[in-house]
């Protein structure tokens, strides 16, 4: 398996959109993260987990995918609608977790998802291929 030698780079856009990747991801891989006919092979709902459980559970999810050969996942955080101010903060801290921390070494790339799959309550993550 490849590791991350380096965080990945983290864009956000005005609209907030958040697109993660490696520098060496191919534009092929990016655009694909916002077909809307893209479909994923796995998802993992993090719903009502504090932000210590929800990393825990990704990179579990992350590692089980990977080790299974799955290549697109969706990643549910929610858009903060329950929260008591109104807002996630769910969403930032995983992002964090896929670009800066352990999780990061399976990821070669995320996005916001596309509507159908959740818009901006979810991430659709493609991960590195297994070797």
């Amino acid at each position: 398996m490849q590791r991350a030698a380096e965080p990945l780079l983290v864009e956000r856009e005005s609209n907030g959109i958040i697109l993660g990747r490696r520098r060496t991801t191919h534009s092929s891989i990016i655009a694909s993260l916002e077909d809307p006919k893209l479909e994923v092979q796995a998802q993992c709902d993090l719903h009502g987990r504090t932000a210590a459980e929800a990393e825990r559970e990704m990179h579990r999810f992350l590692r089980e995918c990977q080790q299974n050969g799955k290549r697109w996942v969706l990643v549910i955080v929610g858009k903060g609608l329950h929260s008591p101010d109104g807002r996630g903060t769910l969403k930032a801290q995983m992002v964090d977790a896929l670009s800066h921390r352990s999780p990061a070494r399976l990821v070669l790339a995320f996005r916001t998802a596309p509507r159908h799959l959740g818009g901006t309550g979810a991430l659709v993550v493609r991960l590195i291929d297994r070797l």
